[in-house]
């Protein structure tokens, strides 16, 4: 009993603190320890924080405070003791937006013609000891088109190895990535890897920066080469602090760019080193947008994002129901959702010619083969399988 009333009470103050906020969060702070000046303990406990010798290097940790705290207070007081890297919210993020198309056309995967993906498989189609984690809602490993793609994974929302799905979304990205090349549906960017699903969202799309932080973490210490999230929330310090984290473990974190289809500040949306951000582009490779009515959006912009991909009209796999002959196995969507798995299977097909390649050998490779489309704000331009993979040889060499 005391047990429920103390849960409903964080919901309601978590309630509260959003209502107060132009943001969502869980009513939790995330936050790095400095580690070249160590903080007084006295300091750190004031915060509520009791130092462990095993979890002060983390870098991504989870405050939740008292009941009543003003969570902005206390942010703005731990960022003025100096005591650590960062302070943010744990945020609730959600995978972005889309334009969704209303038909299916097995024959129009017209991505893999702009990115010369056919070409580029003469040279590479993906080795199966390269992996691509999906930090997403799951993926439908008895799909025609993924058996024997896709490992076990994790349920990050139940901290379980249960496998269903939560929604389409995780599907159609990994379809994106590694769909088999076996002449039936569709096809992905490197279709001879591996998948490994980490769910991290709930049945409606929603999910939280720790569970995002904490699936690229697990994702690297999996052995991941490239790891894969089409949500909203790239621009968070816990994201880049992930990410080096991967990064160090040999792990590129591709990241969309966000379907709000605005020109994002440096100040509120700074540049990674460690995180590719992947904007969307349409099939004159300009910027991609979408109107309906009142509302627009498309791919967001500006100096954050690293390289652009095709985001408009993407058919991919769906979630579907293997006893159903009627059921519908693909769906078509737009979005930067769709526009990073497929940068993240052209990283994986470089992985795939080295595997002892840096993820800072395949992102400058990533940037250096893009085919210039001179549009502002989406980076080095749109990705390019063949080139990319070409490079990649040569490099290797």
């Amino acid at each position: 009993m005391l047990k429920s009333l103390l849960t409903l009470s964080l919901l309601a103050l978590a309630a509260h603190a959003q209502s107060q906020s132009p943001f969502q969060h869980t009513g939790e702070l995330l936050y790095k320890l400095r580690q070249d000046r160590p903080a007084d303990i006295s300091v750190l406990n004031s915060f509520g924080i009791t130092p462990s010798r095993s979890t002060s290097w983390l870098p991504v940790q989870l405050l939740r405070p008292a009941l009543g705290v003003d969570l902005f207070k206390l942010r703005e007081s731990m960022l003025k003791s100096q005591a650590f890297e960062y302070v943010v919210f744990n945020t609730v993020e959600t995978e972005p937006e889309e334009d969704e198309a209303t038909s299916v056309d097995l024959n129009n995967q017209w991505h893999h013609d702009a990115i010369q993906s056919a070409e580029s498989w003469d040279y590479q189609v993906g080795s199966g000891d390269v992996v691509a984690a999906v930090c997403d809602s799951g993926i439908q490993a008895n799909h025609e088109d993924l058996q024997g793609r896709v490992l076990p994974g994790w349920n990050l929302v139940g901290n379980n190895s249960e496998a269903t799905t939560s929604t389409n979304h995780g599907t159609h990205v990994a379809g994106l990535i590694g769909a088999t090349l076996n002449e039936v549906g569709v096809a992905g960017v490197a279709p001879n890897i591996k998948l490994l699903p980490l769910r991290i969202s709930d049945t409606n799309g929603s999910t939280n920066m720790k569970r995002i932080t904490d699936c690229i973490m697990l994702a690297a210490d999996r052995g991941a080469k490239v790891v894969n999230v089409s949500f909203t929330g790239v621009e968070s310090a816990a994201v880049a602090a992930a990410g080096k984290y991967a990064h160090q473990k040999g792990t590129l974190v591709v990241y969309s760019a966000g379907n709000h289809g605005k020109l994002r500040s440096e100040t509120s949306y700074p540049k990674s080193p460690f995180v590719v951000a992947v904007g969307g582009t349409n099939k004159t490779d300009k910027r991609w947008t979408w109107r309906k009515f009142l509302r627009s959006g498309g791919s967001n912009y500006g100096a954050f994002v690293d390289i652009s991909a095709p985001g408009l009209d993407l058919t991919s796999t769906a979630v579907y129901n293997v006893t159903n002959p009627q059921a519908v196995k693909y769906r078509t969507g737009s979005g930067t959702s769709y526009s990073a798995p497929i940068v993240s299977g052209v990283a994986a097909l470089i992985y795939s010619v080295n595997p002892r390649f840096t993820p800072q050998d395949v992102e400058n490779i990533l940037l250096e083969s893009a085919d210039k489309i001179g549009v502002s704000g989406l980076g080095a331009g749109r990705v390019n399988a063949l080139k990319a993979v070409r490079m990649a040889i040569q490099r290797a060499q």
